[in-house]
């Protein structure tokens, strides 16, 4: 028996940090009228590249223009069939990395933006969850946190191809080197995972600002002291910044309510 969905919850914040000049970060929040859709992400312009800032938030929007389309169209009736909300989000990317090159192909000065992008869908009590970078998804559920994605950088691949150990990994520079990104390029590899929203779960995505300052033990800790999101949003940005906010800091929190 599929549980009813009365209300989902979410809070999301950002903020510049102590050493960037400029935040480069975007999140989106959006609801779609007359629908069961929600969207959700956080976008990190790729530190260093002229126009970060730029590709960010016409990745948000991008997103959010695609999404708005097929819930229109589904109003129109083509309906919520099956697959519709992997498809949805998959096409979504595809049409954000496709913008971001044709900005790119337009303005000189724009040539080398990128972005990471890490996004959920949320259609009643499903989640499709897609994402490039080094933006993350954890799953946080029984006062335990997990990492659902995996960085696309360059050590992570090594890792994961087992050429360097953990060991290795922990010591090694160049973690900052994303392996894919929304704008690097014309064909990523986006892949897209649906599973259900559990009730006992609430989902963050963040931009590596969080996590290069706050540890997840201490991210873990923080969820466990707020039963509002909002507040629980604001203690994560405050710990980055308090533990040298060296990048800028994202932050999405949802988690669902119950019939």
């Amino acid at each position: 028996m599929i549980d009813k969905i009365t209300s989902i919850v979410y809070a999301g914040g950002t903020d510049r940090g102590k050493v960037r000049q400029l935040n480069e970060d975007s999140i989106l929040m959006s609801e779609f009228d007359n629908s069961d859709v929600i969207l959700l992400l956080v976008a990190d312009g790729v530190g260093g590249h002229e126009g970060g800032e730029i590709a960010s938030q016409l990745a948000a929007d991008t997103m959010q223009e695609y999404v708005a389309k097929a819930v229109l169209q589904a109003h129109s009736g083509g309906g919520y069939g099956s697959g519709w909300l992997e498809l949805t989000l998959l096409h979504a990317m595809t049409e954000t990395n496709l913008k971001i090159i044709e900005q790119q192909n337009i303005s000189e000065n724009l040539r080398k933006m990128a972005t990471t992008l890490v996004a959920i869908l949320i259609h009643q009590n499903e989640i499709a969850l897609s994402y490039l970078g080094d933006s993350r998804c954890y799953q946080f559920i029984h006062n335990q946190l997990k990492q659902i994605t995996e960085d696309h950088t360059v050590l992570q691949k090594l890792l994961s191809e087992g050429k360097i150990n953990q060991q290795e990994y922990e010591v090694m520079p160049m973690h900052h080197i994303i392996s894919q990104a929304i704008g690097l390029n014309s064909k990523p590899d986006i892949a897209v995972s649906r599973f259900a929203f559990n009730k006992h779960s609430c989902y963050l995505l963040c931009s590596d600002g969080l996590t290069n300052c706050v540890a997840d033990a201490q991210i873990q800790h923080i969820l466990e002291k707020h039963e509002y999101l909002e507040n629980a949003v604001d203690e994560l940005i405050t710990c980055a910044n308090d533990n040298g906010g060296t990048d800028n800091i994202s932050v999405v929190l949802v988690k669902r309510g119950e019939a």
